[in-house]
Formats: structure tokens, C-alpha cells, sequence
């Protein structure tokens, strides 16, 4: 399974950042055209967060 790894630093203190994993379903490929509008997505509803970067890679998120 594909994961897309985002920093997401608050908008106040941008400094203060930490990565959140986001499964993705999916190709490497897929997720580097599709992973700009999954992070868009995940970030809605979240005003105080900008997205610094994203990267798509191997899950390490435990599958259930």
C-alpha cells in the first residue's frame, strides 16, 4: 500500500510542523499526479495547517 507522507506546519507558528500519514490507493505513479489533490483535500476544514510538502512512499500505516 501507497502512503502520501504531508509536513503540515501551523499557519501561525511555521515552525511548528509535524508529517501525517494519508493512505493512498494507488500507484507511486498515481500518487505523484493525484497526491497535490488528496493533501488538498485532507486539508480541508483544517484552516490553521498549510501544507510545506508532500511524498509519496510505502505505507507504514497498519493495515486493518
Amino acid at each position: 500500500m501507497i502512503a502520501i507522507t504531508l509536513l503540515l506546519c501551523l499557519r501561525t507558528e511555521p515552525q511548528d510542523c509535524h508529517n501525517e500519514n494519508v493512505a493512498f490507493d494507488g500507484t507511486l505513479m498515481q500518487c505523484a499526479l493525484f497526491g497535490q489533490a488528496v493533501a488538498a483535500e485532507h486539508l480541508k476544514g483544517r484552516p490553521k495547517w498549510a501544507l510545506r510538502r508532500y511524498r509519496c512512499g510505502a505505507s507504514d500505516l497498519a493495515e486493518a
